[in-house]
């Protein structure tokens, strides 16, 4: 597994830091270390995961992809958004229920309409909905991520509590799901809670980090 170095210019990552730290703090760092990080930079860190050729790999014609809408300083999605449905994939995006923590996926295709959904997050309205375990990749977002691709989320548990069912398998199937972020929210290790989500694959803005499972 590699992971890459940090984008010049951004502030150092905190691997040092993250086994000495509670997530409400980790938290915060990781949101002040992604907020630093220049819009240009940003910009050509969304392109280049659409160059990537595992990315590309899993955008093919007919895979039902998920992803997300960016909000606040996420790693920027519309890019490979784009470049998922030029390739043929049906894309969903999520839905955050206004109860509960399962999340919908809503395609999003020349029929969607948008609205705003909760947390002033935009939504595609489409009546087609696609269940997470027909989804055959999904891109998530993250704040931190560690070496064994332990997921730090903004702490709302909804993709935790939407993929729960994959921790109860035996046998690995889709979805396969992929972290979006920049080196610098690599961590050494996070502390995890039983219910927190492992990843199958972080990509970078200059690396694809793979699980030894996937």
């Amino acid at each position: 597994m590699r992971v890459g170095t940090a984008l010049a210019g951004s502030p150092p990552s905190m691997m040092s830091l993250a086994s000495d730290l509670p997530k409400v703090e980790l938290r915060s760092r990781l949101r002040k270390i992604r907020s630093a990080i220049l819009p240009a930079q940003r910009q050509a860190a969304a392109w280049a995961v659409t160059r990537s050729k595992p990315v590309l790999q899993r955008l093919r014609p007919g895979k039902s992809i998920a992803l997300y809408v960016p909000v606040g300083s996420e790693f920027p999605s519309w890019p490979l958004i784009f470049t998922a449905l030029q390739r043929g994939c049906k894309v969903y995006l999520p839905r955050t229920p206004r109860f509960g923590r399962q999340l919908e996926f809503v395609r999003l295709n020349s029929q969607s309409q948008w609205q705003i959904g909760p947390y002033n997050i935009p939504v595609p309205s489409h009546p087609e909905v696609c269940s997470p375990r027909k989804l055959d990749t999904v891109f998530v977002p993250l704040l931190g991520f560690d070496s064994q691709l332990a997921r730090l989320g903004q702490g709302g548990g909804y993709y935790d509590a939407t993929f729960a069912f994959r921790r109860l398998r035996r046998q690995w199937r889709k979805p396969k799901l992929i972290g979006l972020a920049f080196s610098s929210q690599r961590l050494a290790q996070l502390p995890l809670e039983p219910w927190d989500l492992r990843l199958d694959a972080v990509q970078t803005e200059n690396s694809y980090c793979r699980a030894a499972r996937y």
